[in-house]
């Protein structure tokens, strides 16, 4: 009687990554995810690098434009080498749909891993770091006192009988939006923690 092999315990995910190098288009890499770590080829460098000496994972929406939706981006961080960035997006930074659920599903099954293996203390965090973030805050303070008094100029304009209603309610509308889309930003980036077994879907890519 012939014996079956064994069920690979590995899945195979096709992303666009990086290592916090600059680069004008994004790498595309399969990533193989085990219970041991996570191996994948960039830079004509390839290996595995084990879960035991991941330290850190942040999990962080990325702001594709007002008429854009929502990307994610998951930063992996090792005792040792440098960090390995894993985007939803495609190549060139834009939305594509079949990328948003190969990430998702990448990361669900990451932290499934993560959490069976009883790896080490690895810090779960979501947002942005705290400088970025506060100096994120400042710009939406600055922005929203140039396109406030704008609105308000255009919202004067109208009341005033200057302008026709149909004339205003464009450009209120378009700052309205901006301001929308501005406060969005500050939410989903702000900095905290999440536990691993409840991943924080608010950021996911849309």
């Amino acid at each position: 009687m012939q014996v079956e092999p064994a069920p690979s315990n590995e899945t195979r995910y096709t992303l666009c990554v990086g290592n916090g190098a600059a680069r004008l288009k994004l790498a595309e890499a399969e990533l193989t995810l085990s219970d041991e770590g996570i191996a994948y080829e960039l830079d004509g460098r390839a290996g595995l690098r084990p879960f035991a000496k991941l330290t850190g994972v942040r999990l962080q929406a990325v702001n594709g434009g007002p008429r854009s939706p929502w990307e994610a981006l998951a930063e992996l961080t090792f005792s040792s080498g440098r960090p390995l960035f894993v985007h939803s997006s495609s190549p060139w930074g834009v939305d594509d749909p079949k990328r948003d659920t190969v990430f998702t599903a990448f990361i669900e099954d990451l932290h499934r891993r993560l959490v069976a293996g009883g790896h080490g203390p690895i810090a779960f965090r979501r947002g942005i770091p705290e400088g970025r973030h506060r100096f994120l805050i400042v710009v939406a303070l600055i922005a929203a006192v140039v396109f406030g008094g704008a609105g308000l100029m255009v919202l004067y304009i109208g009341l005033s009988g200057r302008a026709g209603f149909f004339e205003v309610i464009g450009p209120l509308i378009g700052v309205g939006g901006l301001g929308f889309w501005i406060l969005a930003s500050v939410v989903k980036s702000a900095p905290g923690t999440y536990d691993p077994r409840q991943l924080p879907r608010d950021i996911f890519p849309e």
